[in-house]
């Protein structure tokens, strides 16, 4: 009698502590969320994160708020999240670079542990990118850049949207694995690297399909290859790297998705990844990845943990071996 009656207070406190959890994840958010992208407003990061922020108002009844961080290749919002309560209500929307490309490109340490310091919470889609040249260059296939560049080495340029960015250093494998060499253009973003090329002041560029599209159906540039392993159908016409008659250069896919600071509890990851999950598939989030040509993708938060661990692991031997490094 006596182990029973010691027994009952635990069981209480276990249904106490089971009800106090449950009810934490039934009434999570109770007050505004914060979306923080590393980018400045107008590019795919920050229309991704606007478009998310107002189909997570609806679906929660509290306001979703987006703050723009830029600067310093990202570091400045990848910091500041680092420094935020882990409770949920600091979320990060970014892409691959800060936690697959920046710690091995980086000589100085960054100031945190990409593998440690943040809770993934879902990878929300795949950004498709296509290679691409000004009209004037009659550069119109993947060979004739081939050809021109190795004429001509180290007068071709490329434009880049920064030295750490996902698309320069995926102009730099495409630099090695066709034994070529462009000359890097740097810009302050993706806009004005794409326009560039557009003006012809730039020969080639390397950026997403959603940012390129516009000025390829209006023939102001020409397409050379895409860098997925199959067609898009947004371009179908453009064939792959492979396609084009380049096999074996394989360029990571560039993801975009939410992480928070580590330590968020498991039942309010769970609440965001299924509330996310959920808009992807909205109206109005098929429209803004259909614009910008992102392939959406889902999942849970431990699969986008492996991809992180992967793409880390893909990217750092790139980058090794390319002997590619930033102070």
């Amino acid at each position: 009698m006596k182990l029973l009656n010691m027994t009952k207070p635990m069981l209480l406190l276990a249904t106490l502590a089971c009800s106090a959890m449950h009810c934490l994840a039934q009434s999570f958010p109770t007050k505004p969320i914060h979306i923080i992208v590393p980018y400045n407003a107008g590019g795919a990061l920050d229309a991704a994160a606007r478009t998310l922020a107002n189909g997570l108002t609806k679906r929660y009844g509290q306001p979703v708020l987006v703050e723009n961080k830029p600067g310093a290749n990202t570091l400045i919002a990848t910091r500041y999240v680092l420094s935020s309560k882990p409770d949920g209500y600091t979320l990060y929307l970014t892409a691959t670079t800060p936690f697959s490309m920046l710690p091995a490109l980086y000589k100085t340490p960054l100031g945190y542990d990409a593998q440690k310091d943040y809770t993934p919470v879902v990878v929300m889609a795949e950004v498709q990118s296509v290679l691409f040249a000004n009209p004037s260059k009659k550069i119109n296939t993947l060979t004739a850049l081939v050809e021109q560049a190795k004429t001509n080495p180290g007068k071709l340029t490329f434009s880049s949207s920064g030295t750490a960015q996902p698309y320069t250093l995926a102009t730099e494998l495409l630099n090695s694995k066709l034994g070529i060499q462009l000359l890097q253009i740097p810009f302050q973003g993706a806009a004005p690297a794409i326009q560039a090329v557009v003006a012809g002041d730039v020969d080639i560029g390397l950026q997403d399909v959603g940012g390129t599209s516009a000025f390829i159906k209006a023939g102001r540039l020409v397409p050379l290859a895409v860098t997925s392993k199959n067609r898009l159908p947004s371009l179908p016409a453009v064939p792959t790297i492979a396609e084009a008659g380049f096999s074996g250069v394989d360029i990571p896919e560039v993801w975009i998705g939410i992480v928070g600071p580590a330590g968020m509890p498991a039942n309010v990851v769970k609440n965001l990844n299924e509330a996310i999950t959920a808009q992807l598939s909205s109206p109005e989030m098929t429209a803004f990845l259909a614009t910008w040509s992102l392939g959406a993708i889902g999942g849970t938060a431990e699969q986008m943990n492996l991809r992180m661990k992967s793409d880390a692991e893909v990217w750092g031997q790139i980058i090794k071996k390319l002997g590619l490094q930033v102070e």
